[in-house]
């Protein structure tokens, strides 16, 4: 079984934000010099693995060569110097310059010291800042370099992100890279009307989903998507190990993260997929859903993300819907419900 195809009117506006997002992109990655691609997600939140699929998918369809690929953990400058040479960086997207998550701040400040003379890029990212404090040390993490760009994904971030950066750092509003991806298809018919994908860390607003519907986050640990990163960490080793078979190593690592990122994407679109209508704090799910053609109704998250990236991209859809509370979400999920076929 697969799901209704996306409106003419959806179609054509995901066509025109895909374009924009290509449009940037070719602007700041010379399809003649490879680059590296840097803060895989090492986990199983599957927004993460939309934009690494979605960066991966742009690279090869324009034939850019991926010299390196890293996570977090296994960067080695020395190493990542040498494959890409005066090639780009790119960092994957998300929250990634505030102290928030601090390790995707870190790894851009290393690279920026180690790498001066190369082109740096940020893919897609909110701009989020807890306070002054986290302001007044996002604003050193690219110090002086002089050909840094920062992609925001709405222009709430773009503005957030250019009162905090030096002038040398460039900001751009463009939307979220998740747009890249081809539609989605749904395989089953939903087992419940409503499901709830309510986030559980630091950016969920606090508020409780109803009893009486599916709740779940999509973050969720699977030994056999681990299973499928074996060969990513052998060869992340061996990289280390046996300088001779570095550029064999990267080509197999980088195989290996984008096996385990199309698994963890597919497994988010299975878990969709027992769901009539979805209520979500969590911003990529409904850009998902709009792959989809599923409805999807998105509540606030606490630092405002969701609603400004709804307000650039999200609402432009017929079925994405906003809520500003959790009983005002029910009662537009539940009518949505009623009124949707499958």
């Amino acid at each position: 079984m697969t799901g209704t195809a996306l409106s003419a009117k959806d179609a054509a506006q995901k066509a025109r934000q895909a374009r924009a997002i290509r449009e940037c992109l070719d602007r700041h990655i010379p399809a003649c010099q490879p680059v590296a691609l840097l803060q895989f997600p090492f986990d199983f939140n599957v927004g993460n693995h939309m934009m690494w699929v979605a960066a991966m998918d742009y690279l090869k369809e324009r034939r850019v060569p991926i010299a390196y690929t890293a996570h977090g953990c296994n960067l080695d400058l020395k190493e990542m110097k040498r494959a890409v040479g005066d090639g780009t960086i790119l960092f994957s997207g998300g929250v990634t310059v505030s102290r928030l998550w601090p390790r995707h701040a870190e790894v851009k400040r290393l690279v920026a010291e180690a790498c001066p003379d190369n082109r740096l890029v940020s893919l897609p990212s909110t701009m989020l800042f807890v306070d002054d404090e986290d302001r007044r040390a996002a604003s050193t993490i690219f110090g002086n370099h002089r050909n840094a760009v920062l992609l925001a994904r709405d222009p709430v971030s773009a503005e957030s992100a250019r009162s905090v950066f030096p002038g040398n750092v460039q900001v751009e509003a463009v939307h979220d890279s998740a747009l890249l991806l081809p539609p989605q298809p749904r395989h089953a018919a939903p087992d419940h009307d409503i499901i709830w994908l309510a986030r559980d860390d630091m950016e969920r607003v606090g508020c409780l989903a109803p009893t009486g519907v599916e709740v779940f986050d999509w973050v969720r640990y699977d030994p056999a998507g681990m299973r499928i990163l074996f060969p990513g960490r052998f060869f992340s080793r061996l990289r280390k190990l046996a300088p001779a078979l570095r550029s064999i190593a990267n080509r197999q690592i980088t195989r290996s993260y984008d096996r385990f990122a199309r698994y963890v994407l597919a497994s988010g679109n299975r878990r969709l997929d027992t769901g009539k209508v979805l209520v979500t704090d969590r911003m990529h799910p409904h850009i998902l859903c709009a792959l989809r053609s599923q409805h999807s109704v998105l509540l606030p998250d606490r630092f405002g993300k969701n609603r400004a990236v709804y307000e650039y991209t999200g609402r432009h859809y017929s079925t994405v819907h906003w809520a500003d509370t959790p009983e005002e979400a029910l009662d537009i999920a539940y009518t949505v419900a009623r009124s949707t076929p499958i």
